[in-house]
């Protein structure tokens, strides 16, 4: 990186490099004691039960203050404009084409304000090389348009995707309306069983998003956008992601006394986490991981885990009297 003159005098002025660094701070410690973040967060902490209906109530009470968000975003501007190295003090979340600020997060609600660049939009659309996808994220989405820069958009649903859900026999998924999008306009998306596709825009989109956790599938699916049919999915649950990790560096590290954590955490995690922690079982001890196994194959849950169950015992215990369920599909990661 070459800096230029402004950028390199800040960068040999620890002074200045300060009053940015003390800039930030003042405006993270004021928002974080805000009376629009501390009603909100009593809100969620209140609320009982906690459903995805509930949550996004509570977001838009959060995001009909709009007095409050204005200043908050017009002390970043006017801040900004004195110090060109001022960042707001709130999380980034970036993709292809979407850029945002996290305003509020918790576990099971988080909201932001982003924008969609007409120009990403397009790039990503000429850019594309085969197929893309239609992706069913698996929570509660509500989007409410700021600015809808004359879009359209194509709303679509799929098979629900439940605690049994299984890839193999999801019909596929398809187009239920195509419409534009207008200014001040609010769209609630199931990503249980609904998606959108952004067709076209005309000008960037922006955009208050709040997206409800509680009571999310454990899956979130992708369909191919040609032929509509499931072509793969991925865990929703952060936590469980987390248990994947940690007991495959147990089994790397030979841990071997760590195996009642690898038992326990059969009980508790969503279908594709428990199969994961039988296959670090196995690779860890497979004759202690043995009885675990047979459970899993007799009365697991979740169909492909009771299958993938089976056809191990049948290939690695073959002289073990269990039968194969022929033509099962194994789960996969």
């Amino acid at each position: 990186m070459i800096p230029g003159p402004v950028l390199a005098a800040w960068i040999a002025d620890r002074e200045a490099q300060r009053r940015s660094y003390r800039r930030v701070d003042a405006c993270a410690q004021k928002w974080s004691v805000h009376p629009l973040l501390d009603r909100i967060g009593r809100e969620v902490s209140e609320l009982a039960p906690r459903t995805a209906d509930n949550l996004l109530a509570a977001a838009r009470r959060f995001m009909d203050r709009t007095d409050d968000i204005d200043a908050l975003l017009g002390e970043f501007i006017a801040t900004s404009r004195i110090d060109p190295f001022f960042r707001p003090p709130l999380p980034p979340i970036t993709s292809d084409i979407h850029s945002s600020l996290l305003l509020y997060h918790h576990p099971e609600l988080s909201i932001d304000l982003g924008v969609s660049g007409v120009d990403d939009l397009a790039a990503k659309k000429g850019g594309r090389r085969g197929r893309a996808s239609i992706n069913f994220a698996g929570y509660v989405t509500l989007l409410r348009f700021i600015d809808a820069g004359g879009a359209t958009f194509s709303f679509w649903e799929a098979p629900p995707i439940g605690e049994e859900f299984v890839g193999a026999e999801a019909g596929p998924c398809r187009m239920v309306s195509r419409r534009r999008i207008e200014d001040g306009e609010e769209v609630v998306v199931d990503g249980r069983y609904q998606s959108f596709v952004i067709d076209h825009a005309t000008s960037d989109i922006v955009y208050f998003q709040a997206v409800a956790r509680a009571q999310s599938a454990p899956i979130c699916a992708e369909y191919d956008s040609e032929s509509l049919r499931f072509i793969g999915a991925s865990g929703t649950d952060e936590a469980a992601s987390r248990v994947q990790m940690m007991v495959s560096l147990l089994r790397a590290m030979d841990r071997d006394d760590a195996f009642p954590l690898f038992e326990k955490a059969l009980e508790d995690w969503p279908f594709y986490a428990r199969w994961h922690v039988m296959r670090e079982m196995l690779a860890l001890d497979a004759d202690a991981a043995l009885p675990a196994l047979r459970r899993m194959a007799a009365g697991d849950p979740h169909p492909d885990i009771r299958a993938a169950a089976r056809q191990s015992l049948a290939l690695f215990f073959a002289d073990e009297d269990v039968p194969a369920k022929q033509g099962a599909a194994a789960c996969r990661e």
